[in-house]
């Protein structure tokens, strides 16, 4: 007779910060009996990004001397680069 495994995973992705994923497995027999087992997988970002260096400190005489603020890139471990 035929006995068959399969694993279906089930996700609870609310909080993309915290996702926790149930995988079970079944196997079934020719005579359609059934066991499980399951393995919980929990997926949490706790690490922060990486800032880059600031950019040097600048003096000027007046407040319309002052530059708009440039480009700066941080490198995050999930989501990569971040450019604010």
């Amino acid at each position: 007779g035929d006995i068959t495994a399969t694993a279906v995973d089930s996700m609870d992705d609310t909080d993309p910060c915290n996702i926790v994923v149930t995988r079970t497995w079944t196997f079934t027999d020719a005579c359609n009996n059934s066991s499980s087992v399951s393995q919980t997988i929990t997926i949490q970002d706790t690490t922060a990004p990486v800032a880059p260096e600031a950019p040097a400190d600048i003096t000027y005489e007046c407040i319309g001397d002052m530059p708009a603020a440039g480009e700066l890139t941080a490198t995050d471990n999930c989501a990569g680069d971040i450019t604010a």
